[in-house]
């Protein structure tokens, strides 16, 4: 016969609970430093689960690599998911603010860890904080693209005015040299009273010249008398 127990055990079965997962964050990234690479020295110390590195701005690699430096990808900071929460934490006690050693003379020897443990940080947590950044950075591109409009528009809008008053100032110099022009030769009023005034000149010269070349009227009934 099933007691009381018995049937409350049956309708509300017990959850095994296996361990909860604790999430380290890294502020810095050893240069060059691929996911995988974190991987292989993480699972050193236990079971990892997610990890996510964050890449850096694409603009900020490409003035990097056109000021001679290297076109490598790179990554600013990252999460790692450790499938025990108390491994987490000494993970962070044991290697922060340490060196990350391995063998010497390796590529990240001497690079240094900068680790934290966040309590009550989910995996969720961080795929919200990604979708946030990424709406943040897409409305920041989409207000630098409407700005850089904006500066073209009134870049070409200026061109056009200057073009304008341009045309405008070269018609106003044209017109004022067509009207030195028409004002430097003489009308045909002009020309007639000019020749009206030359005349009276050309014919007193005429008739002084006349008088210089007739004979006086003594001197030759002198002659002829003799």
């Amino acid at each position: 016969m099933e007691t009381e127990s018995d049937l409350n055990e049956c309708k509300f079965p017990l959850k095994k609970t296996g361990p909860k997962p604790g999430i380290i964050y890294l502020s810095s990234i050893p240069p060059y430093m691929k996911p995988n690479k974190v991987r292989n020295i993480m699972s050193q110390y236990g079971e990892v689960g997610k990890i996510y590195l964050q890449p850096e701005d694409p603009e900020i690699r490409k003035r990097r690599k056109i000021g001679g430096g290297s076109g490598k990808k790179k990554f600013t900071e990252g999460w790692i998911e450790f499938k025990k929460k108390r491994i987490a934490k000494a993970v962070v006690q044991s290697l922060n603010g340490n060196i990350i050693g391995g063998k010497k003379g390796s590529y990240y020897h001497d690079d240094i860890w900068a680790m934290k443990y966040l309590p009550r940080f989910k995996w969720s947590n961080l795929t919200e904080k990604l979708a946030y950044d990424s709406a943040v950075r897409k409305k920041k591109l989409q207000q630098e693209m409407t700005q850089v409009k904006k500066e073209t528009n009134f870049f070409l809008e200026q061109v056009d005015k200057n073009k304008q008053i341009s045309a405008i100032k070269r018609k106003r110099e044209e017109k004022q040299l067509t009207s030195m022009k028409d004002n430097s030769l003489p009308s045909g009023d002009d020309k007639t009273d000019s020749i009206n005034s030359k005349a009276p000149k050309q014919r007193k010269l005429a008739q002084s010249s006349i008088r210089t070349n007739k004979t006086p009227p003594d001197i030759l009934s002198s002659v002829f008398t003799q």
